[in-house]
């Protein structure tokens, strides 16, 4: 490495401009499995929405789902090179983040529906 601020630079630019992204990506995935799973729940036996307990535990899912994605850098600086014709420069920053993407997509609709199974059975405790 030549520059290494410069690659430094060029690689934090890269994945923060994409971050937003991916956190977009992991929206939908996480409401589908949350919202076909509650739905299975209350088939026959209608309950009610503790909004705070699931807004927190998307939060705590939103969180963990940026630090996996901080593992990037991780990625960036054992494949990278500053050279133009660096493979990494060329495919692996794109098949990483599309991969990355795909799997957390996967991960977020699991995390949905755990979620789902969470609420549901804190709401049976908590029925009084």
């Amino acid at each position: 490495m030549q520059d290494f601020r410069a690659f430094r630079r060029s690689a934090v630019r890269y994945w923060e401009r994409r971050r937003i992204v991916y956190n977009i990506a992991l929206v939908l995935p996480a409401l589908i499995g949350f919202a076909l799973t509650e739905a299975i729940n209350s088939v026959g036996d209608p309950h009610e929405l503790h909004y705070s307990f699931i807004f927190t535990l998307f939060a705590i899912s939103a969180v963990g789902a940026n630090i996996c994605y901080s593992l990037a850098y991780a990625l960036e600086f054992l494949f990278a090179s500053d050279k133009p014709t660096s493979r990494w420069l060329r495919f692996g920053r794109t098949t990483a983040l599309i991969a990355g993407i795909l799997f957390a997509m996967l991960l977020s609709l699991l995390g949905g529906y755990n979620i789902a199974q969470l609420h549901w059975d804190w709401g049976l405790r908590n029925a009084g």
